[in-house]
């Protein structure tokens, strides 16, 4: 029986990373692009009232930013998520 919960938890650890990965990729994609056209037709077309260069380097510079958030989340949440299938190994460990 050990094996097959030893199996399961492993499936259960590879769906959360799956699902962080999964996560991490949509936003790395979509953030920068939403934020490019949102600063741009909103904000610098519509509020600020710049020309078309103007705007779209201003929009894309934010969206750089963006992305350069997200990235940062990302590698903020790999290096110090220690995450509950550690927590879940070390409490396996002091069972057996």
């Amino acid at each position: 029986m050990s094996k097959s919960k030893n199996k399961q938890q492993e499936q259960r650890n590879e769906y959360r990373n799956f699902r962080v990965v999964f996560f991490y990729c949509i936003l790395i994609i979509l953030l920068p692009v939403s934020t490019f056209f949102a600063t741009k037709y909103v904000l610098f077309d519509g509020y600020f009232q710049l020309s078309s260069v103007s705007s779209n380097i201003y929009a894309a510079v934010a969206a750089v930013i963006a992305l350069h958030i997200a990235l940062g989340l990302y590698i903020y949440r790999a290096y110090f998520d220690s995450g509950p299938s550690d927590q879940a190994t070390k409490l396996a460990q002091k069972q057996d």
